[in-house]
């Protein structure tokens, strides 16, 4: 071995990767519950070679009764996953309950707190790219309260990017497969690097599409936007939501296609995910948004969201009861 390459062999070795401390001890991989550093996948996997795994992001929240940590809408998310198999024509695991294996891992590490379960199924097998797929599942779950944006009240700076969607033609949006990740992830270090702190990723006629890993909503005229699911957008669970909480609260939402300029002169907006929550907007491209300081719609949305996760109905939340202070910290 020559000095050099004796060098690079101690630099890599030097390299200690630590369990992240929000992590639980406790996961499911393949067919077993065992210590969350033990859950991986050989390097000459599919999964790893093709990008071949199909995932959920689920949030657990602690309920207002402090009885217990749910996570929220696990049957959608669930729905949700067995579609991106289909699309990805990946085998669905064979005698396992996925909703039971979750709600064991949240048992198992006495999870009492909010917190954010990831749900992957991979193909874990050999072989070339058209080779015959096993797939196993791994459930993980890690402690994740309010991010920045709601838990310290701030707004974040927008860019549109010249990054786009890849086409229906190209890539199924609907499939939430890790390789659906790679190209939005471009342009969201691009936006970085420009100064904002996030991006928003047009389709292939130029509209406005989604985040990396959130939804956009805009506010024109007193009404809630979104892009429809036509136009290169993920099925958002929150976005589903999201309108589920406006007819309840009487606020207008629909979808329509939105330009830069749909953006440019919005009221408010803000971008919205399982993992991020909410994430209110102030400025896209430069461009203030006239009422991001007021937000007279935003504020009670979210509220009204983080009463719905903690155990109230759709049908206990009331416009009357719900009057959007603005106070949105820690629900």
């Amino acid at each position: 071995m020559t000095k050099s390459s004796s060098n690079t062999a101690t630099q890599t070795t030097s390299i200690k990767e630590e369990k992240p401390v929000a992590a639980f001890p406790l996961c499911f991989h393949k067919d077993a519950f065992i210590p969350w550093e033990r859950a991986t996948l050989h390097a000459n996997s599919l999964a790893m070679r093709y990008a071949l795994s199909a995932f959920e992001g689920i949030r657990v929240y602690v309920q207002s009764d402090a009885t217990a940590a749910r996570a929220f809408r696990l049957e959608a998310h669930l729905d949700r996953l067995r579609r991106s198999l289909q699309l990805m024509r990946l085998p669905y695991p064979q005698g396992i309950d996925i909703g039971d294996v979750i709600n064991q891992v949240i048992e198992r590490n006495a999870v009492n707190e909010d917190s954010y379960l990831r749900v992957s199924v991979s193909a874990d097998n050999f072989g070339d790219i058209g080779a015959v797929v096993r797939t196993c599942l791994n459930v993980s779950v890690s402690r994740m309260g309010r991010k920045k944006w709601l838990a310290e009240e701030r707004a974040m700076r927008v860019a549109i990017s010249h990054w786009q969607r890849a086409p229906e033609a190209a890539f199924p949006a609907a499939a939430k497969n890790i390789s659906n990740y790679a190209g939005p992830r471009l342009a969201l270090l691009e936006a970085r690097d420009n100064g904002y702190d996030s991006v928003v990723l047009t389709n292939h006629d130029g509209f406005l599409c989604e985040s990396p890993t959130a939804i956009l909503f805009v506010v024109r005229d007193g009404a809630l936007l979104t892009p429809p699911l036509s136009e290169g957008v993920l099925p958002s669970i929150t976005r589903v939501t999201v309108f589920d909480l406006c007819k309840t609260l009487g606020i207008e939402a629909r979808e329509q296609r939105l330009s830069r300029t749909d953006a440019y002169l919005a009221e408010e907006a803000f971008l919205c995910g399982t993992g991020l929550e909410f994430a209110p907007i102030a400025t896209f491209d430069s461009h203030a948004l006239t009422a991001w300081k007021e937000w007279p719609i935003t504020p009670r949305i979210i509220d009204a969201y983080f009463h719905h996760v903690r155990g109230k109905s759709l049908n206990e939340l009331s416009a009357d009861a719900l009057l959007g202070s603005g106070q949105y910290r820690e629900r």
